[in-house]
């Protein structure tokens, strides 16, 4: 079996660069190797309404929304210290991330893509001699039969947080210290929500390494999460609802209804993402925001210049290494700082203590540097605010008065 253009992984990075790809009736294949596109569901489903916008979604069909209310968010300290940032219209979208995959899959195949389910890619390599990659593929249907082979020009990883394939050609995906245990819960009887506020709370006990969150989906249904660089985060996600101070009266009455798990990249980016007839693309090449885990819009983004790029080497017949560096050149140049920036900002995040955090919400109150957020914040553009916050002078004094709580 051949194709122009082969793609492992139909998540939304897989199938925007799918739609992007097909241009030029390029001929694309996209491997999938779960049955049902988009399940296990794994995330959260938040994402930004000009992020949407940047990579050609802003008309999400209305079955595919939980929620369309969120204007802003609600920060936490360990102690209950608090702070919003708000704006006067909405700036993200709850969405069902299973429908959501399955919306732009089906995308996908109405403008010629071709999707194989169950087809897990356990091999590739790209074989200078045909200057082609070659596939191999275990078809979960019959786990039993010979593997099926696909061979393809350009090559777009896009598997998803296990970077398996990426590890196995010698990409530097991204490393165990990377991957955070994430854990999820939609409850109801959820009390004292607001539907237009996402609600964040960081402890090194509770969530070390990220924090923890509550994303309304209506007046008393919420999704209920968090990440953590230790062990136990289901132990720690049940504490946080029946004994964290500040918040387990809410939770007296709730009724979990659906439960799911995963991992967080953070600060996993790669340095190189493409080679002679390959390219990585989202979670597998550490696309994600290190301040928040998303990588939807980021890894979307990538995605659709990887998608790009695939239909130019094909018609330009050229996927040499230094032709599809255009692809590392151009994600980096509108990714690369924000990303850096994020990162930076975590990992500063990760060496405050908890008595730290409870300092800097109280500075962050006093000089109500809510505001500052609030004029030049952006869910997916953070290099200015992050900026802008460590110019402040409040926050420079507090730097100070932090050095000794800094853990090194």
């Amino acid at each position: 079996m051949e194709t122009d253009v082969a793609i492992v992984g139909a998540g939304p990075i897989g199938t925007l660069a799918a739609i992007q790809a097909r241009r030029n009736e390029t001929e694309v294949i996209v491997l999938e190797q779960r049955a049902k596109i988009g399940f296990p569901d794994h995330c959260a489903g938040l994402i930004s309404k000009t992020g949407l916008k940047k990579i050609g979604l802003d008309s999400l069909p209305k079955s595919i929304i939980q929620s369309e209310k969120i204007i802003g968010a609600k920060f936490y300290s360990p102690d209950g210290t608090n702070f919003k940032v708000t704006r006067n219209k909405t700036q993200a979208l709850v969405v069902d991330r299973t429908l959501f995959d399955q919306y732009l899959a089906n995308k996908a195949e109405s403008c010629g893509v071709t999707i194989f389910r169950n087809s897990k890619v356990i091999d590739l390599q790209y074989k200078n001699d045909i200057k082609k990659t070659t596939l191999k593929i275990k078809d979960k249907l019959h786990p039993s039969s010979p593997l099926k082979s696909l061979t393809a020009p350009i090559t777009i990883i896009s598997e998803g947080r296990t970077g398996r394939l990426a590890k196995s050609i010698g990409f530097n995906s991204p490393k165990k210290k990377h991957r955070l245990s994430g854990i999820q819960y939609l409850i109801e009887n959820v009390s004292e929500l607001d539907t237009q506020f996402v609600e964040m709370y960081f402890s090194n006990f509770i969530s070390s390494g990220f924090f923890t969150w509550i994303i309304p989906i209506s007046e008393n249904t919420a999704k209920v999460g968090l990440a953590t660089s230790d062990k136990d985060a289901v132990f720690r996600l049940n504490y946080f609802l029946k004994k964290y101070t500040i918040v387990k009266h809410r939770f007296q009455k709730a009724k979990i209804i659906k439960r799911y798990g995963g991992e967080v990249i953070v600060n996993g980016l790669m340095k190189n993402t493409s080679t002679d007839g390959i390219m990585v693309a989202g979670d597998a090449a550490g696309q994600t925001k290190a301040t928040t885990g998303g990588g939807v819009i980021t890894g979307g983004l990538a995605g659709i210049i990887a998608g790009q790029v695939a239909s130019l080497a094909i018609q330009e017949k050229n996927n040499c290494s230094k032709f599809l560096n255009k692809y590392d050149t151009q994600w980096k140049a509108i990714l690369r700082n924000q990303l850096k920036a994020m990162s930076l900002f975590r990992w500063l995040l990760n060496r405050l203590t908890d008595e730290a955090f409870n300092r800097a919400f109280k500075t962050a109150v006093e000089n109500d540097l809510g505001k500052l957020i609030e004029k030049k914040g952006d869910i997916d553009s953070q290099a200015e605010i992050i900026l802008s916050l460590l110019k402040e002078p409040a926050v420079i004094k507090l730097a100070l008065k932090l050095l000794p709580m800094i853990q090194f």
